[in-house]
């Protein structure tokens, strides 16, 4: 019996790691540690939320286990918008000003480029890590 625990872990995990990535990038950069981890935060708390939606899916089978094109497709959506949260939460709270990125397509078809890769990382801490689906 799979319990609730074991459903959002996975994408809490990659909620998480996806935040450290970016404190780690940002930090790298030079930014101030306050924007470090806004951007850590507005970027984690969006993946944590798909991550775990994309967990649930998979559990009640929407997204089939041993599949990587469901989970693909379900990341080729949520990653550029969780990418899209993070850009306009970043500014808002940095830049107190609430703003789309600049080429907003482009920016939307890079992210979904990058979210095949992001998909690929899931799949594999969900089934190598909890073996849930």
């Amino acid at each position: 019996m799979t319990t609730t625990k074991q459903v959002l872990a996975p994408g809490l995990v990659i909620g998480t790691v996806g935040a450290l990535f970016a404190d780690g990038l940002a930090v790298l950069s030079g930014v101030p540690a306050g924007w470090a981890v806004v951007t850590a935060v507005a970027l984690g708390v969006p993946l944590a939320a798909f991550g775990a939606g994309c967990s649930v899916l998979r559990a009640r089978g929407v997204l089939r286990g041993g599949a990587f094109a469901p989970v693909a497709l379900y990341w080729l959506i949520a990653f550029p918008l969780a990418r899209l949260v993070q850009e306009v939460v970043t500014g808002l709270v940095l830049a107190g000003r609430l703003a789309l990125p600049p080429q907003l397509a482009a920016f939307l078809v890079y992210q979904a480029l990058i979210s095949v890769g992001f998909a690929i990382g899931f799949v594999w801490v969900q089934e190598r890590m909890w073996r849930s689906g």
